[in-house]
């Protein structure tokens, strides 16, 4: 069978959906509820899963560069890495905030959690309307570059399968912008195991399988059945 073409940069575009998902689907509703308790737990999950990303683009010294650092040397600084390290720093200070809002009760936790909501969004897109077009335009094969410059420091930061099972599972429940639950997932899944070695993704594949139900997995693995090594699917 011919399987879809897979989508390299969706290791990085594509968990900006998770955490749209996080923002707008789970935390919003438990502030919205006054669960601080329910909050607290989605909310240390969340941070988990957005220090790998922002690794992933800001870089770990000894390890990747990083996706800015990885388009603004070949566009010629194109991509203001600079800058989105900035805003990162901001990010990270308003998270701290909600991280104290929640022992303060519903209503300072809705506060903090609306401010910090309205930055991390608009830091997606800002990072979108400039990123996307320049990883258009990087030469082929894309699958070496993130796999050197974007999921190396994301491994080297440490919590690489918190990553890996937090966005498989948040694609897997909710879809994405664009795709169903299992067309999200699979776009993710088949571009992680694109920018992984054969080691790698035997670590990783089943994470991935373990975060999402029976019936998406199904759907995946009948669309990109090469996403389990031969041995596996013998």
């Amino acid at each position: 069978m011919i399987e879809p073409e897979v989508s390299v940069p969706a290791v990085m575009r594509n968990y900006h959906e998770v955490l749209r998902n996080d923002l707008a689907k789970v935390l919003a509703t438990l502030a919205d509820a006054g669960d601080c308790a329910g909050f607290s737990t989605a909310w240390l999950a969340y941070c988990r899963a957005i220090a790998v990303h922002a690794s992933m683009e800001d870089g770990v010294p000894g390890a990747g560069g990083g996706s800015t650092a990885m388009l603004d040397r070949y566009f010629d600084g194109a991509a203001g890495g600079a800058m989105f390290r900035a805003e990162h720093v901001a990010e990270h200070a308003m998270q701290a905030q909600v991280g104290e809002a929640v022992s303060q009760g519903p209503d300072a936790l809705r506060a903090a959690f609306a401010a910090y909501r309205a930055c991390a969004e608009a830091h997606l897109l800002h990072e979108e309307d400039v990123m996307m077009p320049l990883v258009a335009r990087l030469p082929n094969p894309k699958a070496p570059l993130f796999a050197e410059w974007c999921v190396s420091a994301g491994i080297a930061q440490g919590d690489f399968d918190h990553f890996v099972a937090h966005g498989v599972g948040s694609l897997s429940a909710h879809g994405s912008t664009k795709n169903s639950p299992a067309g999200a997932t699979r776009v993710f899944v088949h571009a992680l195991k694109t920018v992984c070695t054969p080691e790698q993704w035997s670590r990783y594949l089943p994470i991935a399988r373990n975060a999402m139900p029976a019936s998406i997995w199904a759907s995946v693995i009948a669309e990109v059945p090469s996403l389990m090594p031969a041995a596996a699917a013998a």
